[in-house]
C-alpha cells in the first residue's frame, strides 16, 4: 500500500505539472461531476454499459459512442471522485484496487479518441503523446495514463498481465475486454486477457525464418517486469522474457514459444490504425 500511495503521490506531482503548462488545451480531459449524485458511491454499471454497447469482438463502435457518450462520461466522472486512496472504504483490497485502475485506463483512452474523433489514429506526430501528455482526473488527482498504468501495477503487485488487459486505441495494441475487470474474477479474467492478447499476430508473432520473435513494443519496454512476475511466481532466482510469456501464453502458443528457445525479442511493426469497430470514417 505505500508503494501505491508513493506513485499516486508521483501521479499526482506530474500532472499538476503538467496542467500548469497546458493549462485549458485539449490534452486536459476534465470530468463533469455535475452528472453525479452525491454521495459518489463506485459501480462499474456505467462501464459496463459502455462495453455492452459498442464493443464488437475487443473493437470499438465509437460512431455509436460519440453519437451516445452518457454512460462513458458518468463513468468518467465516477472515477475522477473515487479510488482507492480517495474512497478506501470502497475498494478493500488489492483485487478491488486494481480492477479500478484497469478499468479506469481502458475507459480514459476511449474519451481521449472521442476528444478527436472522427479520427484514424490517435498515434499521429501532430496530437500530444497518449501515455504521457494528457491529463485525467482520477481518484481525485491530476494523472496521466502512465502514471495509472504505473498505479496499477503497484496496486497489483506488479502483476504484468494488468498490461495486456489495458486497451491503447490501436490495432497494435491489445483487444478491450468485453466486460469490467472485477475483484472477484480477477485472477481469471487476467489470465484470459493475457493468453489472449499473446494469440494475436499484432502482439506477438514467431518467425523461424529469421529466429525471432516479434512482440508489442510495451513488452520489451517491460522486459525487467515480466522477468520479475515469473520469478515472483515461481519463487525463482532466474528467469527470462521467453518464461514468463510461455506461462501466460494459451497451451498452443505455449508450446510454440518453447519451441522458440534461443531466438531473439524483436519488436513488432506497431499497427497505430485506430482500434474501431467501423471502418468507414472521413477523416476532414
Amino acid at each position: 500500500m505505500r508503494r501505491l500511495r508513493t506513485s499516486l503521490w508521483w501521479c499526482g506531482v506530474a500532472g499538476l505539472v503538467l496542467a500548469s503548462v497546458i493549462g485549458c488545451n485539449e490534452p486536459d480531459i476534465r470530468p463533469q461531476t455535475a452528472l453525479l449524485e452525491r454521495p459518489y458511491r463506485y459501480s462499474d454499471h456505467d462501464w459496463a454499459r459502455v462495453l455492452q454497447g459498442y464493443l464488437r469482438n475487443g473493437l470499438v463502435d465509437y460512431d455509436g459512442l460519440a453519437a451516445h457518450p452518457e454512460d462513458l462520461n458518468r463513468y468518467y466522472a465516477l472515477v475522477s471522485v473515487t479510488g482507492p486512496t480517495s474512497t478506501p472504504d470502497q475498494f478493500p483490497g488489492r483485487a478491488a484496487a486494481t480492477a479500478f485502475w484497469i478499468n479506469a485506463y481502458n475507459a480514459m483512452v476511449l474519451k481521449v479518441v472521442l476528444a478527436h474523433y472522427p479520427t484514424k489514429s490517435v498515434y499521429d506526430v501532430s496530437l500530444p503523446r497518449l501515455e504521457t501528455e494528457y491529463t485525467f482526473r482520477v481518484d481525485r488527482r491530476i494523472c496521466t495514463l502512465g502514471g495509472v498504468e504505473q498505479a496499477m501495477l503497484d496496486a497489483s503487485g506488479n502483476d504484468v498481465r494488468t498490461l495486456l488487459a489495458t486497451s491503447r486505441a490501436a490495432l497494435g495494441t491489445p483487444l478491450l475486454w468485453p466486460e469490467p475487470i472485477r475483484a472477484g474474477t480477477l485472477d481469471g479474467q487476467l489470465a484470459a486477457a493475457a493468453a489472449r492478447a499473446l494469440d494475436d499476430p499484432r502482439i506477438m508473432r514467431i518467425d523461424p525464418t529469421t529466429h525471432s520473435i516479434y512482440v508489442w513494443q510495451h513488452i520489451l519496454k517491460r522486459q525487467s517486469d515480466f522477468e520479475e512476475y515469473w520469478r515472483s511466481r515461481r519463487r525463482a532466482s532466474a528467469g527470462r522474457l521467453l518464461d514468463a510469456l510461455a506461462e501466460m501464453a494459451s497451451p498452443k502458443t505455449r508450446r510454440a514459444l518453447l519451441a522458440a528457445a534461443g531466438y531473439m525479442f524483436r519488436p513488432i511493426r506497431f499497427d497505430l490504425t485506430l482500434n474501431g469497430a467501423q471502418r468507414k470514417v472521413q477523416v476532414p
